[in-house]
């Protein structure tokens, strides 16, 4: 959830031993009235407290009083990030940067001892943040709800008030083109991530602790439906020019926040797939230009998604609630889940909702015609971005005649080639367009003769825009098992010889997900380019590297741009 590495320092105010760890039940009605006399300047008025948040403090504290600590643990963690994740809440308040960083290694199940709440630095006039002090630095941002209770739990203050910024013009029109917005800021070498809401910080880079495992199924997707590609914004060269224009730097539209994404539970397989997705700008320019329909969830949950990135700042760290609600009946948030299923079912549902499902009954003459009929009823963002077109060959040995077959297709599902050399991409695809002869009953479309066995090639007649490939890593038959070895992937990839002629067929990798662990348990990441530097997504956690996607050889997914 939230993520740190500072190591906590003693109060240099009192002489006195430390108390006993508030991860037992010290909170005592003395210490709170101490804490006060400490750091209130005078007292502020006592709230009313919500009943279900003081049902959800006593739960939690007799957890602790039982020995139980883990699951006090557990249960504070799912708490306060249900009400992290509120939304509409106007009103924020600071709180102390050391005191959040103690804070969010408790909740990643270090045994830290959290102390009362010390905000007096950072309290200013009428109970607002002091002047001159600098967020994630000096303070972070909780909402009400958040503030109210850690504030009921570990006790101290004061309550400093942070007055919400004025809304943007840019916010009332989000998908306006014209709409430019802040630069992410130079990432230090310090810092990992940030929340929004509550923003605990971590400062120091730590391994995650709090990891959520994923059991991969196996996928193996035949044909899918796919796309005519549409020139893509340069939004790199319009962020420098936008740079050199104005003194406050600016961007394009489509360039999103970085931003990390929360995992309360098992949600790695979909944070990975979410984070690839919003590396593609003209994707999410595209879905976020659409007037929803009633009954149209899916575009929906995306559209909100995007639209709360854009109102976070960089380096924060959100949760995907509209998405994770929206899947719930296919993706339970209580299973583990394979993200490349994921990742087409999401791009399938949103693609359903905008254009219906395709259905070709007719025959084609040549793969173009194909293409247009297809193209023609696609019309839609998703196949203007993924989809492609395959073409396959077989040969009648009764009539000396070929017959083709055309098929949409989103990604490639490639077997694992080994050789002496180690497994590469090249070799993967190689294996899979090679000429084959499939032992299986099939009737000519020329002389209608039945043939047992047939030749058969495949071949690439028509690019995506963007290629999504994956390795079958996850077998099911004749034992489930995952495939561990190390695979080699460039950073520019020609596909020219499994395609037709005249196409376009260089492209670039823009983005991956990797997976470590075995078939009954691991962790999804993702690597992506964004403002022509490449970061790693690893849920909450955000941090720029420079090449290791490269050197990262556990890709189950690869993504490739065109260019």
């Amino acid at each position: 959830m939230f993520c740190c590495g500072s190591k906590k320092k003693k109060s240099k105010k009192s002489a006195k031993p430390e108390e006993p760890s508030t991860n037992s039940d010290t909170h005592s009605i003395k210490k709170e009235e101490e804490s006060q006399k400490v750091y209130v300047p005078p007292p502020a008025p006592t709230k009313p407290i919500d009943q279900e948040m003081l049902k959800q403090i006593q739960n939690i504290n007799d957890l602790r009083n039982r020995g139980l600590y883990e699951k006090s643990v557990e249960c504070e963690h799912d708490y306060i990030t249900q009400l992290i994740n509120k939304e509409n809440m106007q009103q924020q308040f600071a709180l102390e940067f050391k005191w959040a960083v103690n804070y969010t290694n408790h909740l990643k199940g270090k045994k830290t001892e959290i102390r009362s709440i010390n905000n007096q630095n950072l309290l200013g006039p009428n109970q607002q943040i002091r002047s001159g002090l600098q967020q994630d630095k000096d303070y972070v941002v909780l909402n009400e709800p958040a503030w109210n209770f850690v504030m009921q739990m570990y006790g101290g203050g004061p309550e400093v008030k942070i007055m919400p910024p004025p809304k943007r013009e840019s916010q009332a029109q989000p998908t306006s083109l014209s709409n430019t917005y802040s630069k992410p800021p130079k990432q230090p070498q310090s810092m990992i991530q940030t929340q929004t809401n509550s923003r605990f910080i971590q400062y120091k880079p730590m391994n995650q602790t709090v990891s959520v495992m994923t059991t991969p199924k196996s996928v193996d997707r035949q044909t899918s439906q796919i796309i005519e590609p549409q020139p893509r914004n340069d939004s790199a060269q319009n962020y420098r020019k936008g740079y050199q224009e104005q003194k406050r730097p600016s961007i394009s539209s489509g360039q999103l926040p970085i931003i990390g994404l929360r995992n309360p539970r098992y949600y790695c397989y979909l944070n990975s797939a979410l984070q690839v997705l919003l590396s593609i700008d003209s994707l999410s320019e595209g879905i976020l230009a659409i007037q929803p329909k009633y009954g149209q969830k899916y575009l929906t949950a995306y559209q909100e998604l995007l639209r709360t990135i854009k109102r976070t700042g960089s380096f924060s760290a959100i949760a995907a609630q509209s998405v994770w609600e929206t899947c719930s009946g296919k993706f339970q948030f209580n299973q583990q889940q394979d993200s490349h299923e994921f990742l087409l079912f999401f791009l399938g549902k949103i693609q359903e909702e905008l254009v219906g499902k395709y259905k070709n009954k007719q025959e084609f003459n040549s793969a173009e015609q194909a293409w247009s009929d297809y193209t023609s009823k696609n019309q839609d963002i998703i196949d203007v971005i993924f989809a492609g077109q395959s073409t396959s060959q077989s040969f009648c040995k009764s009539c000396n005649q070929v017959c083709e077959g055309y098929d949409p297709i989103w990604d490639l599902s490639l077997p694992i080639s080994k050789s002496y050399t180690g497994i590469e991409l090249i070799d993967c695809l190689k294996s899979y367009y090679r000429e084959e002869v499939i032992n299986d009953t099939w009737k000519c479309d020329k002389c209608k003769k039945t043939n047992k066995s047939v030749k058969r090639k495949m071949f690439i007649s028509q690019t995506p825009q963007y290629l999504i490939i994956q390795f079958k890593r996850f077998t099911t038959f004749p034992t489930s098992q995952k495939i561990n070895d190390s695979i080699s992937y460039p950073e520019k990839l020609d596909i020219q010889e499994f395609c037709s002629k005249g196409l376009q067929t260089k492209y670039k990798l823009k983005a991956l997900i990797t997976h470590m662990g075995q078939i009954n348990g691991g962790h999804y990441k993702a690597y992506a380019e964004r403002y022509d530097n490449w970061y790693l997504f690893d849920d909450e956690t955000v941090s720029k590297i420079n090449g290791k996607q490269l050197s990262d050889r556990s890709a189950y997914v690869l993504l490739y741009q065109k260019y």
